[in-house]
């Protein structure tokens, strides 16, 4: 790097503070939502390690995983009210509420296989969180007829959702799919006043709790969840750290609403297990781990490739534990993933993917993951008196999250994915404000030319010597740099 090179600030992640930053979170955010209030993005599975590209599927329109964004920004509007603020989260409400297939089921549930998927309940259930989160929070900022729709809305998607599994949860079910649902029949019933679930919800708890629940990993003070009943019937995963949220959250709420202390218990056992399951990675920061594999009395630990984005439902159901009572070891461990947080968070105000992937699953910022983090972050740290003068604050900086075979560069509405010079293949093009990408091809073919208005202006490039990663293109555009992986950067070549 030249010091003195005005175009570049570079940023090696390095931490600079404990907590990160939420308002410029939120603006990041921002500049991904429609005018119609869909939120936009390249939809990066960072934990299974695919996205659309990955199945010839090249949409980057609105996800209904995204939805908890909606409960986060509820709940910055019901602790500072703005009208800025207030018209973008209206929107997305109603482009939420409105986003229905004919069969009830949401629209745009397809996540990181986009379009290619219109059936799902994990991603309908999800759809209907963040619906009722926005209501619990800032319900009384709309108007009766608009929260009227939205509940008939969540309700008409429950009806649909019957298709699994009865609208209850089974042996043929997923863990934190069905987990999911009645965390949205709970929000469902206090919200509405409705009783058409109150006898079904300590039902479907204790058949969940029956179902996947594992003591003893990694230790008696632990639990665990088997993924699905064939994982714990023939040996299999328990579900991944990341989804733990989907569990201890309905579970608190149940323990609270239904008087039920036992509640309490199994989520801060599903806590412990995440928190004692978490692993050092070589900056000093602690991670999520991947998964266990467990069969018979034997269980194995993978660490990664793991999200780092991502982290905040699982960190939000934490904080509902926390909220019920001290607890010092859970406590240090939510405090110990903020840092985390605050280490990989790029200025432009999107974190790290992951790491260990080795391509673009580390890099790419996937919006619905960091709607998952504003929820929690909104939650857990709140906002200042200037946060949504933050947020729609104009970022005119280029921001580039580099690693050593994929990058990810992103300047106002333009984004693009590619690998540095001879490390890969990655010529991924899109805009943030058209719902479908491409992939560039090689002049020399017969493909047809990229469209102009996906084109990255003055993208930039960067070569991978032995010595660390240099950039080599000409531009002169002001630019921030974030860098992950073993190579550090050595700025313009």
């Amino acid at each position: 790097m030249t010091p003195s090179d005005p175009r570049e600030s570079p940023r090696a992640h390095a931490a600079r503070a404990d907590v990160p930053d939420v308002a410029a979170l939120a603006r990041w955010l921002r500049s991904w939502v429609t005018e119609r209030g869909a939120i936009n993005g390249f939809h990066n599975h960072s934990v299974w390690g695919t996205n659309p590209f990955t199945f010839l599927d090249f949409t980057s329109g609105h996800a209904a995983f995204s939805a908890p964004a909606l409960g986060g920004l509820a709940q910055a509007l019901a602790a500072r009210e703005d009208e800025r603020g207030l018209a973008l989260w209206r929107s997305m409400m109603h482009y939420q509420s409105h986003a229905l297939q004919p069969d009830g089921q949401y629209r745009h549930v397809g996540f990181q296989v986009g379009e290619s998927a219109t059936s799902g309940l994990i991603h309908n259930a999800v759809g209907s969180l963040g619906l009722l989160l926005g209501l619990t929070h800032a319900r009384h900022l709309l108007p009766a007829d608009e929260v009227a729709h939205i509940l008939a809305t969540v309700r008409r998607n429950l009806a649909a959702c019957e298709v699994y599994g009865g609208g209850r949860p089974d042996e043929s079910g997923t863990c934190n799919q069905d987990y999911a649902r009645v965390w949205v029949k709970l929000l469902y019933t206090q919200l509405s006043g409705e009783d058409h679930f109150a006898a079904q919800i300590p039902e479907d708890l204790d058949a969940l709790i029956a179902l996947y629940h594992h003591r003893g990993v990694p230790d008696e003070d632990s639990a665990g969840a088997f993924r699905t009943v064939q994982d714990r019937e023939r040996g299999g995963i328990l579900e991944p750290a990341e989804y733990y949220g989907l569990m201890t959250a309905p579970l608190v709420l149940a323990s609270r609403v239904l008087g039920e202390p036992r509640y309490l218990a199994e989520a801060r056992r599903l806590c412990r297990h995440v928190a004692r399951s978490a692993w050092t990675d070589e900056d000093g920061l602690t991670r999520f781990h991947r998964y266990w594999y467990v069969k018979n009395r034997r269980a194995h630990r993978t660490d990664t490739p793991m999200l780092i984005a991502g982290m905040g439902l699982t960190l939000y159901g934490v904080g509902q534990v926390l909220a019920e009572g001290e607890d010092p070891e859970l406590a240090d461990f939510l405090a110990r993933c903020l840092r985390t947080y605050a280490t990989h968070q790029t200025p432009a105000g999107y974190f790290t993917s992951a790491t260990g992937w080795h391509n673009e699953a580390d890099v790419a910022p996937s919006t619905a993951w960091h709607a998952h983090d504003l929820m929690f972050l909104v939650d857990a740290l709140g906002c200042g008196e200037s946060f949504w003068d933050e947020v729609f604050a104009v970022h005119d900086r280029q921001s580039v999250l580099l690693s050593d075979r994929a990058f990810w560069a992103e300047d106002g509405p333009h984004w693009c994915i590619l690998s540095p010079l001879t490390a890969g293949d990655l010529h991924i093009y899109g805009r943030k404000d058209r719902d479908t990408f491409t992939r560039e091809f090689f002049a020399w073919t017969d493909r047809e030319p990229l469209p102009e208005e996906l084109r990255y202006p003055s993208a930039p490039m960067f070569f991978v010597a032995n010595d660390g990663i240099h950039r080599v293109d000409e531009s002169d555009r002001p630019t921030d740099v974030s860098v992950i992986g073993p190579l550090p950067y050595k700025g313009p070549f």
